[in-house]
């Protein structure tokens, strides 16, 4: 039988059998782990275990490291099981929720909570998602829904995936970031939106509703709204309200109809955006659905009236599948236009038109715009107008083409005081073309560049008698430019018209250009070489010029001009200096002797005098140009010393004065200009003449001067508004009519009287007055050769002349009466006006004429042929 163990008594410790302070031996071959007190012995805790946990603490405290392995462990095991779990189930559960064709990429996942970039379908997706679950795992019911770099696509988009996203069990959304997408067009906004997700029954049931705040663009104020995303029989509905104490205020709706068409508006009030005229107010109604929508605005601003009527949006050809065939059939779109019309208001005053409309193959947008009538304080014309049209093409990855396909043209009036006109144009011609493509909008990345091949003009003045006309033949252009400006440049014209000095136009010059930005020093080069010039006031001139440099810094004009036939020379000369804007430019006439020019009329060819003219003397004279503060001055100088002229309709002799003049375009002068001349003999034969005179606006203004006509004296006063009188006295009646005294008319008595006359140009005008005879005469003819009366009078002013003639053959005049009228000096005509009697005449009755006098009777000159 077996004995119970022995126990010590109640209150006896057994006794150590060991030897003091013996140490325990370790069985050979075993190893066995130290105890966790054993480990932890020597170190020191930064808190007291005796003072700063019970006494049981202690023994918690040794569990804290297998515990903190094992929740290692778990996170561990989530990162790197959980992410493709979670991505299957994800993609799976959008597939249920209605988007096939979803595509889900998990970046990191956790125990409640995954980050993944989604695209649900083409034309919506988010860069990064991150979806907070109710439970533990990343594939349970989401509650929470983070969306950043959402992108919206608006031509795939449509109201069943709308409302497949209202369906989503989600309880909030918060959105970042996102852009609109249209095409080759994206629209980036700043944007925050949270949305919460109403559940229960009724009328909101299933609705979302929240606040949202984005900016469209810099310089945009943000725009507050609440919005709410409700489901109705037809699809969702989108409702838009301003914020409590927001502004601008916006309010608007996005609502499905039947048939898969939808109606938006929206409403805007009190907008103020940087660089812009504010407050601005405007209205959107749009109707429609897929490709089909009609759309039309109005927007109101301080400066502006806007409205907008148009069609629907431009998709260009599509591609769509031939049910059966596998096959791509072209389709054309539908017609697309809108129409955009501007009128001004405020300090805006004038009327614009843009239209723009799909083209035939539907690839491209035909714009037209036209606008008359336009000025603005921030325009630098008055009264501007604008019209053109051309192509518009994009050409993918955000990039776009224009080509001009009609002549454009752009002008109005200067702010100078005058409102001179002024206008440029742009004609293509049959084989030219003006493209230009660019990508980037206005941002950093803009970058474009440019062709042309054309013809440019440009007018400044009116349209019938420009004060300068120019432009350009055979033109071509390359252009390149980015965010920086202009970056490269080549441009040559076969033929430049341009104005240069004292009316004349430069013709048939070659000009060529070019700018590298990466050549710092020196950018630019201009070449301008060539041509001729011809005008009015200036004979035809061949250049021997050249017009070198930069423009942006300076340009630099050197060589001569020298005629074409004639031995006039004219020195050239100028610099332009690009960083002050200021410029000058001189040419000086080398003093010419007349007598070495075989034809005097080919120095003035639009003078009108017939040639040959033969001449002695010598002129010179200088003209100078300056550009400087946005303004073009001229001056200059005419000299002539003892200059004769002789020729078939003009004879002047001993001719010499200086004229001074400080304007070009047109003429001007200082006050009391003086010249002088022995005799001057055209249409009348005048002697001895001193002018005193001033050019304004290219017409003389007579100040004073003496002459001598017919054997009187003649002085010449200013009259008010440019005019001018003239008071004869002394004027011998025979050669006032020097044809009548060639025939063989006596003529006895003297005249005197008073003129008013004015300047047409450089040509006297004689328009009202008359001369007197001082006292009675008489008016005879002697026939010395048989030949009877002669007719001297014009028969077609005055009928019957030869009744006429043989009452003047023997007439005692008591009163007469001689008008000049007209250009004295090229074609001058008169009134004569008699009242006397012939005793063989009708018995001596009383007769009184009233004559109509031509050059021919005025003129020593006269036609002979008409008077045999």
């Amino acid at each position: 039988m077996s004995m119970p163990p022995l126990r010590p008594p109640p209150g006896m410790r057994p006794p150590n059998l060991r030897a003091p302070k013996a140490k325990r031996r370790m069985t050979p071959g075993v190893w066995r782990l130290p105890s966790w007190r054993a480990a932890l012995r020597g170190w020191r805790w930064p808190i007291s275990f005796k003072a700063g946990l019970p006494p049981w603490g202690a023994r918690w405290l040794w569990g804290l490291v297998p515990v903190t392995l094992t929740i290692a462990g778990g996170i561990l095991a989530g990162r790197l099981i959980l992410p493709a779990t979670a991505e299957q189930r994800l993609k799976a559960a959008l597939v249920e929720a209605g988007f096939a064709d979803a595509q889900v990429t998990v970046r990191h996942a956790g125990w409640g909570w995954l980050e993944a970039g989604v695209r649900l379908q083409p034309g919506l997706e988010a860069d990064t998602v991150l979806v907070t679950f109710a439970g533990l795992v990343p594939w349970g019911r989401p509650a929470r829904l983070a969306l950043t770099g959402v992108s919206l696509d608006a031509g795939h988009l449509d109201g069943q995936a709308l409302a497949r996203l209202t369906d989503l069990p989600i309880d909030h959304v918060d959105i970042g970031s996102a852009q609109l997408i249209h095409g080759d067009w994206s629209m980036p906004l700043a944007l925050h939106a949270t949305l919460d997700h109403r559940a229960g029954d009724g009328a909101e049931a299933g609705a979302w509703q929240g606040q949202a705040v984005m900016e469209p663009a810099a310089g945009w104020p943000a725009l507050a709204v609440t919005v709410s995303l409700t489901r109705t029989s037809d699809g969702p509905a989108l409702r838009l309200a301003a914020a409590p104490g927001a502004t601008p205020m916006v309010s608007g709706t996005l609502a499905a109809g039947p048939n898969g068409t939808a109606k938006a508006e929206l409403t805007v009030t009190d907008l103020r955006v940087r660089d812009w005229g504010g407050p601005i107010s405007a209205h959107l109604a749009a109707q429609g659905g897929g490709d089909h929508w009609t759309v039309s605005a109005t927007a109101e601003t301080p400066d502006a009236h806007l409205a907008l009527e148009g069609a629907k949006p431009w998709t260009g050809i599509q591609g769509i599948g031939t049910q059966g065939t596998g096959m791509q059939a072209t389709m054309p779109p539908a017609p697309w236009g809108l129409t955009l019309r501007a009128r001004g208001a405020g300090t805006w005053s004038g009327e614009g038109l843009l239209t723009v409309a799909g083209t035939g193959e539907g690839r491209a947008l035909a714009v037209t715009v036209a606008a008359e009538g336009m000025t603005a304080p921030e325009l630098p014309l008055m009264a501007a107008f604008l019209n053109g049209g051309g192509n518009l093409t994009p050409e993918g990855d955000g990039a776009w083409r224009l080509d001009l396909t009609r002549a454009a043209q752009l002008g109005g009036r200067l702010r100078d005081g005058q409102g001179t006109p002024v206008s440029v144009g742009w004609d293509p011609g049959a084989d030219g073309h003006l493209a230009v493509a660019w990508r980037g909008g206005w941002g950093k990345e803009r970058r474009g560049h440019a062709e042309a091949q054309g013809a440019l003009v440009g007018r400044l003045g009116p349209a019938a008698t420009p004060l300068v006309a120019g432009g350009t033949t055979g033109l071509h252009i390359a252009a390149d430019w980015d965010a920086g400006g202009l970056s490269a440049l080549e441009a040559s014209a076969a033929s430049v018209e341009a104005p240069v000095l004292l009316g004349g136009t430069l013709e048939g010059a070659h000009l060529s250009a070019g700018f590298d930005r990466a050549n710092r020093a020196n950018p630019w080069q201009l070449t301008l070489d060539g041509g001729r010039v011809a005008g009015t006031m200036l004979p035809p001139l061949a250049l021997a010029v050249t017009l070198s440099g930069d423009p942006a810094a300076t340009l630099t004009l050197a060589g001569q001009a020298r005629g074409l036939g004639t031995p006039l020379v004219l020195g050239l000369s100028g610099h332009w200096t690009g960083a002050e804007k200021r410029g000058e430019a001189a040419a000086v006439l080398e003093p010419l002797t007349l007598s070495n020019v075989p034809d005097l009329s080919r120095l003035l060819p639009g003078a009108g005098l017939a040639g040959p003219i033969q001449g002695l003397g010598t002129v010179a004279g200088r003209a100078h140009l300056s550009w400087e503060q946005g303004h073009l001055t001229g001056s200059g100088e005419v000299r002539a010393g003892a200059v004769s002229l002789a020729g078939p309709s003009l004879a002047i002799d001993g001719l010499k004065g200086a004229v001074a003049l400080d304007g070009l375009f047109p003429l001007h002068s200082p006050p009391a200009q003086h010249i002088e001349a022995k005799a001057v003999r055209a249409a009348l034969a005048l002697e001895d003449v001193g002018l005193d005179f001033q050019l304004a606006d290219g017409r003389v203004l007579l100040q004073g001067g003496d002459l001598a006509w017919a054997g009187g004296h003649v002085h010449l006063s200013p009259e008010e508004g440019g005019g001018f009188s003239a008071t004869a006295a002394g004027v011998d009646l025979a050669q006032a009519l020097p044809a009548w005294t060639a025939a063989g008319y006596t003529l006895q008595g003297k005249l005197a009287g008073r003129l008013l006359g004015r300047f047409d140009g450089m040509a006297p005008v004689l328009a009202y007055g008359g001369l007197q005879a001082e006292a009675p005469g008489h008016i005879g003819y002697a026939d010395t050769t048989g030949a009877g009366v002669p007719v001297v009078l014009n028969p077609d002013h005055n009928g019957k002349v030869a009744l006429v003639t043989r009452a003047l053959a023997d007439y005692d005049y008591q009163a007469l009466t001689l008008e000049p009228k007209g250009p004295i000096l090229t074609d001058p005509r008169a009134r004569l006006l008699l009242r006397g009697v012939n005793p063989g005449f009708y018995g001596g009755y009383p007769v009184d004429l009233d004559l109509e006098l031509d050059a021919g009777d005025l003129s020593g000159t006269g036609a002979s042929e008409r008077r045999q």
